[in-house]
């Protein structure tokens, strides 16, 4: 695409260049145990090093009849999902898709998910492409939470 080789450095007006896929980086990608069937949420973090929002839009997976994007909310006493538009993740940002809060909803799975399976998942993003990962899949109550971010770079510092 040389047309897209032409506008690295940004357009004439300022405008920044456009989103990479090299720039988007997936870490800590988990699901947890469910039958075939059933569904269960694929959580990860998304790490955004460009300079430019991305929108992660959903994904695919071969286990599961359909992946969407979804948050959860309480209804009463009962923890429910809701359909979400595509997740925003701003420049050098870092966006955690955990329990209770947002993750990728694997519905209809073809098979039983048991602790200690790897399943591969394809993650699209808006207009700059996909990225492969391979989720870990976990107990069916196991919580895990994003690691920390990195210190900044030049050391620890006393508060």
């Amino acid at each position: 695409a040389p047309q897209a080789a032409n506008k690295k450095s940004g357009s004439k007006d300022g405008a920044p260049p456009p989103a990479k896929i090299e720039d988007i980086h997936v870490v800590g990608a988990w699901t947890r145990a469910a039958r075939k069937g059933d569904r269960t949420h694929l959580f990860l973090t998304v790490e955004n090093k460009g300079g430019v929002p991305v929108q992660l839009r959903g994904g695919e997976t071969e286990v599961a009849a359909a992946a969407q994007l979804v948050r959860f909310r309480m209804q009463g006493p009962y923890l429910r999902t809701w359909l979400v538009d595509p997740v925003v993740i701003g420049p050098h940002e870092r966006y955690a898709f955990e329990p209770s809060v947002v993750a990728l909803e694997l519905r209809k799975l073809h098979k039983e998910l048991r602790r200690g399976d790897v399943i591969p998942v394809t993650l699209e993003f808006s207009g700059i492409g996909v990225i492969k990962v391979d989720a870990e899949v976990d107990s069916r109550t196991a919580i895990r939470y994003p690691p920390p971010l990195p210190m900044a770079t030049g050391g620890a510092k006393a508060h």
